[in-house]
């Protein structure tokens, strides 16, 4: 994706008009249009939410647009130089979410015209439901303020982060002591890379940064690239809620929790597994491919293969398939998956000999 321009220095990025927004300058009819000063109230549109702005031009300025190559629009003039417009954001398709480069065109009455480029985002969800059962790549993070096995903040809004959540108090293997190993393995296979992981415990009132940092270097977490975090319980629990988990607390010191694990960039969440079945491989392999690293293909298709196997039995059975019927369905689409890769790697071999 091309690099998008750097922020305007005429650019306020404020909900109201600065205290010392200029007056238009003005020029002759035939003068070039001149942009004076832009203010907009966010440079990312976030659905559910209001986007406005105003552009002071020069007076002979007939008219602004705003644009990118998704949508475009003429901002209303108020008084000579002077434009406001205001929107209100119900949604974005998924697919649509993603840096943008604004370009804010003023054009005077003879036709001429001067551009601007503007850094701009378009966000999915409000930041009070970045994350639920249904989170989409590229959805804002907001995480709570959270606290590391050292006592020291965490910061998620720059590289790249592997998440999970666990409890150090998990009396079953196969859920968070698994986490724990897997992420032990991912560690040592992301050596040298700027990938992260963070597992955040779902027991803050119990595990406090001194019991993580104990089960954390039992564990060979070095407390930087790879870390355990607390924070407030109530924040906690909310952001595992919008991450999709199910929590559940029978009694005291027993957690029953689904599994997720998510991968953020730059405070951006890029991707999804929910489940514990993904291996460390296949997730190390996706990390080092969002931080253009070499990654191994077979272990991204792998993870990807897998979680909409899941997710489409899991739709089949709810809607009264049986599983005779869906396990042969499975296996015919195995079966043919196969005829067609034989079938690539025989074309393949072919076109090598010639």
């Amino acid at each position: 994706m091309q690099a998008l321009p750097p922020k305007p220095n005429f650019l306020s990025v404020a909900v109201r008009l600065p205290a010392n927004w200029p007056q238009p300058h003005r020029a002759g009819v035939a003068a070039p249009p001149e942009i004076q000063a832009l203010r907009f109230s966010s440079l990312e549109a976030r659905a559910g939410t209001d986007w406005d702005g105003d552009i002071l031009t020069s007076t002979n300025t007939a008219s602004v647009e705003i644009g990118s190559n998704l949508f475009d629009f003429s901002a209303p003039r108020s008084r000579p130089g002077s434009f406001h417009f205001n929107f209100h954001l119900i949604d974005f398709p998924a697919g649509l979410v993603r840096p943008y480069t604004l370009r804010v065109i003023a054009r005077n009455t003879a036709g001429q015209t001067r551009e601007v480029d503007v850094p701009f985002r378009i966000s999915g969800r409000s930041p009070a439901s970045a994350f639920n059962a249904e989170a989409q790549s590229t959805d804002a993070l907001s995480a709570p303020p959270l606290v590391d096995m050292n006592g020291k903040g965490v910061d998620l809004l720059h590289g790249v982060t592997v998440i999970a959540f666990i409890y150090t108090r998990c009396p079953d293997p196969t859920m968070c002591p698994l986490v724990t190993a897997k992420f032990a393995r991912m560690a040592r296979s992301l050596t040298g890379t700027p990938v992260r992981l963070l597992e955040i415990t779902l027991d803050p009132a119990y595990d406090t940064p001194a019991v993580l940092r104990a089960y954390g270097r039992s564990a060979g977490a070095d407390g930087i690239r790879w870390t355990l975090a607390t924070g407030e319980p109530t924040a906690i629990a909310a952001f595992a809620e919008r991450a999709g988990l199910y929590v559940d607390r029978p009694r005291p010191g027993l957690i029953l929790h689904t599994e997720a694990v998510l991968i953020a960039r730059n405070g951006i969440l890029e991707n999804t597994f929910v489940g514990n079945d993904w291996t460390a491989a296949e997730l190390a392999a996706e990390a080092r491919s969002i931080v253009t690293l070499p990654a191994n293909p077979l272990a991204r298709f792998a993870l990807r293969l897998f979680g909409g196997v899941v997710r489409t039995c899991s739709a089949a059975l709810a809607s009264g398939v049986s599983p005779f019927v869906l396990l042969t369905i499975l296996g015919g689409v195995l079966a043919f998956g196969s005829l067609l890769f034989a079938g690539r790697r025989r074309i393949r071999t072919r076109f090598a000999r010639r």
